[in-house]
């Protein structure tokens, strides 16, 4: 199967039962098409005199089926073209068919029928004296006139009887079993046939309903949001083989987010616990007498409060928000470098706004759309040198865009930008969590940030947003 590219016949439940399904359909072929082709082919004589009888005897046999069982589809004798070819090639050639009473002749001449007897045959079967017997007799031979050949049944309570005679030249049969090949697969196999077909449509509707209730559960597994586990996959009308693994997998969600909660709670509550004992700490720092280590303490205190902070942020940020007010992105970087502004003009940065008049809104929570624009101005801020530019943008796509003078970002520092604790350089100040921060805002908001450099120098970092959905 590897060979031939198709590791899913062996892999899959459903290519399993279809490569079952395909065997089952070949061993029918075979059997209702190609062993009635098969035998009858090997039965078939090679000397074309046997072949021609061949066909007479088919043609006299069906003429007597069809008027027993369906007089309007039987052609008289007289007009069937084969016989009329034979009778063409042979001028002694004649038949004779009997079917109870009713008898069919082409010519005069002598009847078997009588001259052997099986006329009183025929009355003695016919006679109450012996109700149940049953007579069949063949025979095939030689004769000065040509080939002869008797065929007499009376055992199906009807007698049927047919011979002909004078057969000497065949006819140019190729032997070819094509035109009967239909007719015999039909007759013989029909209710096989039926069986199998009404098999296969059911197989092929049980696989369908298995295969659209499968995908519905893997399109609620898709659905599923890693921050929200609070959501089970339907375990009913469901096969009882998928059921047990149903039922599995919403158990290891179950413990996934009582392991998450866990986590968030003990991180959020870490964090919130420890702004209380620095805010002491710091406070008695500052009563000290100014020193040099006491300037160095404090500030120490201040990174760790600040830590403790983007933590709590971070946690709440990963709980979940309920995103339903509009913002407007330019009201949003305007509040934010109005905030910065007194830190920039002690460096001599520009902090400088490219908006449109018209208001950008998308649908979010604005204080932390306001932090996520916040964090990419500070970060910005620290790689641009004095006296440089760091300049934002809101376009219309619902982008907002910021931009430094700094060196620019490694190409090969682009996969690892957003991770927690990442930082560049890493003797750099700060904790690492700002741009995490501004990821983790972005991906609430279902939207995306991206990092490149720009063309005229320096790292820009993009904030994109969904469009509003219109709320009826």
């Amino acid at each position: 199967m590897k060979a031939l590219g198709m590791p899913w016949l062996y892999r899959s439940m459903m290519g399993q039962v279809a490569l079952l399904a395909l065997l089952f359909l070949g061993s029918l072929l075979y059997w209702v098409g190609i062993r009635p082709l098969v035998e009858t082919a090997s039965s078939r004589s090679s000397d074309p005199l046997q072949s021609t009888s061949s066909e007479v005897t088919t043609r006299l046999s069906t003429f007597i089926e069809r008027t027993r069982n369906a007089p309007a589809e039987a052609i008289p004798l007289d007009r069937d073209p084969v016989l009329a070819q034979i009778k063409d090639r042979n001028p002694d050639f004649r038949w004779y068919v009997r079917i109870g009473d009713a008898a069919f002749q082409s010519e005069e001449g002598e009847v078997f029928f009588h001259s052997m007897h099986y006329d009183a045959l025929a009355a003695l079967r016919e006679g109450k004296d012996v109700p149940d017997a049953c007579t069949q007799s063949e025979y095939r031979h030689p004769d000065t006139s040509g080939l002869v050949s008797i065929s007499y049944s009376d055992c199906s309570g009807l007698i049927t009887y047919y011979e002909f005679a004078g057969l000497r030249t065949p006819l140019d049969i190729d032997g070819s079993l094509l035109p009967y090949y239909p007719k015999w697969v039909w007759d013989s196999s029909r209710s096989l046939l039926l069986v199998g077909a009404g098999m296969f449509m059911i197989f092929v509707l049980i696989l369908s309903i298995n295969v659209i209730m499968i995908r519905r559960i893997t399109a609620v597994t898709r659905s599923f949001d890693p921050k929200q586990l609070d959501r089970k996959l339907p375990e009913e009308g469901l096969p009882s083989e998928v059921v047990p693994l149903v039922q599995a997998v919403n158990e290891m969600i179950k413990k996934v987010d009582e392991a998450q909660k866990r986590r968030e709670f003990f991180l959020s509550t870490a964090a919130h616990e420890m702004r209380t004992p620095l805010t002491v700490l710091r406070t008695r720092l500052e009563m000290l007498s100014d020193e040099p280590l006491k300037a160095k303490l404090v500030g120490d205190v201040g990174r760790l409060t600040t830590l403790a902070n983007q933590l709590l942020k971070l946690m709440s940020i990963s709980g979940g928000r309920k995103l339903d007010t509009l913002v407007d992105l330019g009201a949003a970087c305007r509040r934010v470098i109005s905030e910065r502004e007194p830190l920039a003009e002690i460096r001599g940065l520009r902090l400088d706004l490219q908006a449109g008049d018209a208001p950008v809104r998308v649908l979010g929570d604005p204080g932390l759309l306001d932090v996520a624009i916040a964090n990419l101005v500070d970060n910005a801020m620290s790689f641009s040198p004095d006296g440089g530019r760091v300049l934002l943008e809101v376009r219309d796509t619902r982008e907002v865009s910021v931009q430094d003078s700094g060196s620019g970002i490694s190409l090969e520092l682009l996969p690892t930008l957003f991770e927690p604790f990442a930082k560049f350089p890493p003797n750099r100040n700060g904790h690492g969590l700002g741009l995490a921060i501004v990821k983790a805002v972005a991906d609430l908001h279902g939207g995306s940030v991206h990092a490149d450099n720009a063309v005229q120098g320096g790292a820009r970092f993009t904030l994109c947003f969904p469009p509003v959905q219109s709320q009826d």
